[in-house]
């Protein structure tokens, strides 16, 4: 019996995570820096700080003027994260709207496996950058940075710069600000960036790119797979995913089909009979899961490295904006809690305390209601 893909996927992860935790017994991983516990592990390292000290040290003048514009990009940021999870809560009451799904990234549960290497690489780009920035800036503010590092919970991975905390608080609002608001800001950067290659990159949609083959439907036992592009279906053009919908609306199970496929940088033309969909025995599937335009790159590269280029930079797109906004949102532990409360600290006055807690359960029921209503109405289902 073969296992899922999914299932095979964590039972990797907990492969990993038992080897791991036995060589971190064995070997002593511990007086190497690295920390770990069952899911979980730590690494610091002193390594990074002499760079940091060195950019720091370079352009210092150029740096102030970027961090202090990264204030108000903080500004805007977390303005945005409050005002969207307040309309997009009210859209799930109120019919003004389609309200969007708010979910963790989490793989298998909501994103699936075949976006996972266009992640990891995301985030990998993210981590770097942002907290690349933080280290910066503290430097600049001469705030020391204890240590750099990585870590890691179950699948999901993360980076730090570790300044020193006494310092921190020492240091001036402006200071403290500058340094908070340096990670998003950088990420705002980046998102617009690959935002940038990927309208230069890439021409308008000229075809429809399926995602993922099901496994013995017509389309596999055609020979197709996964980001391969439907061209033409019974000679009649296919440029964005509404055309191949509309399409397939007047098709009847049981039809057979001649499509035009890019496969392997080849137009193939084969036929292909349709079948009756599970939930709905009335309407006809060829047997692919998940469509979205293809456009053609223009550095020559051939199709599957393009469309790998394409997906690489749309993740890092996607989500150096989600963090970039999500960062700066007024809640424990991100950024924009201390962002927003250290400013407000002198007019708290001796409420200081109580009034954070305060806005920090307020936040967090925003952030809980879009999340919860998201299950509700749209329930687990992977993009």
């Amino acid at each position: 019996m073969m296992l899922s893909p999914e299932l095979t996927f964590l039972l990797g992860v907990a492969v990993f995570w038992i080897v791991l935790y036995a060589l971190s017994r064995v070997i002593h991983l511990d007086k190497h820096g690295l920390e770990v516990k069952p899911f979980y592990f730590m690494y610091k390292s002193k390594a990074l700080n002499k760079i940091l000290d060195s950019w720091a040290k370079k352009r210092r003048k150029l740096w102030l003027v970027l961090s202090n514009i990264s204030i108000a990009f903080g500004v805007g940021l977390m303005a945005f994260s409050i005002y969207f999870l307040m309309s997009n809560l009210m859209k799930f009451f109120i019919p003004i709207g389609e309200a969007a799904p708010v979910f963790p990234v989490l793989p298998v549960l909501t994103i699936r496996l075949y976006w996972m290497p266009y992640f990891l690489v995301a985030v990998v780009v993210i981590m770097l950058t942002h907290e690349l920035a933080h280290g910066v800036i503290a430097r600049l503010e001469e705030i020391p940075v204890l240590s750099t590092g990585v870590l890691a919970v179950v699948v999901l991975f993360g980076a730090f710069v570790e300044p020193d905390e006494k310092e921190f608080e020492k240091a001036s609002v402006l200071s403290r600000l500058r340094m908070l608001a340096a990670g998003s800001a950088t990420n705002l950067v980046t998102a617009l960036l690959a935002l940038l290659l990927l309208g230069g990159l890439f021409a308008p949609p000229a075809g429809v790119l399926f995602h993922e083959v099901v496994p013995d439907g017509p389309m596999d036992k055609a020979g197709f797979q996964n980001w391969d592009v439907i061209l033409a279906v019974n000679n009649q053009t296919m440029s964005v995913p509404n055309d191949f919908y509309v399409y397939m609306r007047g098709v009847k199970p049981g039809e057979t089909l001649t499509l035009t496929v890019l496969h392997g940088n080849r137009e193939v033309k084969k036929n292909i009979t349709t079948i009756a969909a599970e939930e709905n025995k009335s309407r006809a599937i060829i047997g692919v899961f998940q469509v979205s335009g293809y456009g053609p790159n223009r550095l020559g590269l051939d199709q599957y490295t393009g469309v790998h280029t394409f997906w690489t930079l749309f993740w890092i797109y996607l989500l150096s904006l989600s963090v970039s906004i999500f960062n700066m949102f007024p809640l424990y532990p991100f950024d924009g809690e201390r962002f927003l409360y250290y400013p407000l600290e002198k007019l708290m006055g001796k409420q200081k305390r109580k009034l954070r807690k305060m806005l920090n359960v307020l936040f967090l029921g925003l952030l809980a209601g879009n999340m919860i209503m998201s299950f509700i109405r749209y329930g687990l289902i992977p993009i």
